[in-house]
Order: C-alpha cells, then sequence, then structure tokens
C-alpha cells in the first residue's frame, strides 16, 4: 500500500496558507500582511506599553493595564484617525495654522 505524504506548506505566504491555491496571490498577501499587524502588540494609549491586543472587530484592551477603547477595525489607531486627532489638538490649543483666509 503506498502511502501519500502530507505536504508542507511555504513559510512565503504566512497565515494566508489555510486557503491554499484559492482567491489570487495579491489577495492571500494582503490578508496576511492586515493579520499580521493585527495579532502584533500595540502600544496602550494610557500607559504607553506595547500589550494592547484585539478584542473584537474595532475594541482593543490594554493586557497590562486593562484600559479598554475602541479603535480600527485592524489597528487600534488608523491613519484617519490620528490626522482627526491631530486637528482637535491643533484647535484647542488656539487655532494657530488652522489654514483659513483672512485671519478670522
Amino acid at each position: 500500500m503506498v502511502r501519500k505524504q502530507k505536504r508542507r506548506k511555504k513559510a512565503k505566504v504566512r497565515t494566508a496558507g489555510r486557503f491554499g491555491v484559492r482567491y489570487g496571490r495579491k489577495i492571500r498577501k494582503m490578508v496576511a500582511s492586515i493579520e499580521e499587524q493585527t495579532r502584533a502588540a500595540h502600544k496602550c494609549p494610557r500607559c504607553g506599553k506595547k500589550s494592547v491586543k484585539r478584542v473584537g472587530t474595532g475594541i482593543w484592551r490594554c493586557s497590562r493595564c486593562g484600559y479598554t477603547f475602541a479603535g480600527g477595525t485592524y489597528i487600534p489607531q488608523t491613519p484617519t484617525g490620528i490626522a482627526v486627532q491631530r486637528a482637535i489638538r491643533r484647535e484647542a490649543e488656539g487655532g494657530a495654522g488652522t489654514g483659513m483666509i483672512g485671519g478670522e
């Protein structure tokens, strides 16, 4: 009786290896990079330690201080959210550099 050998998945495909040859290379590559970002430890906005993990879609919790907050779906702080926070901080500091014409 001939015994089939189980094939190993290549290291190149990372977490998307579970999809096999389906869905195309580009999509599998994107899924793998998004999953790496999501599963990585992120910096906590309260205590500053790299101990924030994803609890659910858009819900993040620091395992060190227990701080739970809402963020992006795949990363705690999205580029758009960072830009909005920057604009709010700039406005709170006195409105300098808002880009308004006429000096109002």
